[in-house]
């Protein structure tokens, strides 16, 4: 059986990031901005800002194109938009609201060749070339729906009541998820 092109995990960072706890309490991160009360009315800014924080593992092709200590939220909007964003356009990038990593995708016949700015793991002078990894357009699909999907998929796990989030429905139905 062929290696799969990618894996991708999420690893919840519950030592830097309280949200995770089962009996934590939403609350602003900021107080007084952005106030709220409760699970419905969180805001965009805790999610992709300040809160449920992971460790990304994602390696495409063999290449590792981790992220670390970033909203999940943030990284799954990073990535979600950029399948339609190359119907329209041949080079395409996208960046962490949080952090300076910016992916790069670009068209190339029926393939679609990834890379990124920063590879946090590099551990020799080799590593440092830019990754360049090339996937089948279908396979690139199918890794930003493990990206969105996955993401969506922990936060409700982690916090049931999330489903009820104004945000979070609401970027779900402009989305399409």
């Amino acid at each position: 059986m062929p290696e799969p092109p990618f894996t991708l995990a999420y690893r919840k960072r519950r030592d830097w990031d309280d949200s995770w706890n089962p009996d934590w309490i939403p609350v602003p991160t900021v107080p007084g901005q952005n106030a709220f009360e409760g699970w419905e009315d969180m805001p965009e800014s805790e999610f992709v800002y300040y809160r449920f924080r992971v460790d990304v593992d994602l390696v495409i092709g063999g290449r590792d194109f981790s992220a670390p200590l970033n909203p999940v939220l943030d990284f799954a909007l990073a990535w979600q938009y950029l399948p339609r964003a190359l119907d329209a356009e041949r080079v395409v990038e996208t960046s962490m609201s949080v952090q300076g990593l910016t992916y790069r995708v670009e068209r190339d016949g029926d393939r679609v060749v990834v890379s990124s700015n920063d590879h946090p793991r590099r551990t020799s002078k080799e590593d440092f070339r830019p990754y360049r990894v090339s996937l089948a357009e279908s396979e690139f699909g199918e890794l930003v729906e493990h990206i969105v999907g996955g993401a969506f998929a922990l936060l409700y796990e982690a916090h049931p009541r999330l489903r009820g989030n104004h945000y979070l429905n609401g970027l779900r139905e402009r989305i399409g998820r």
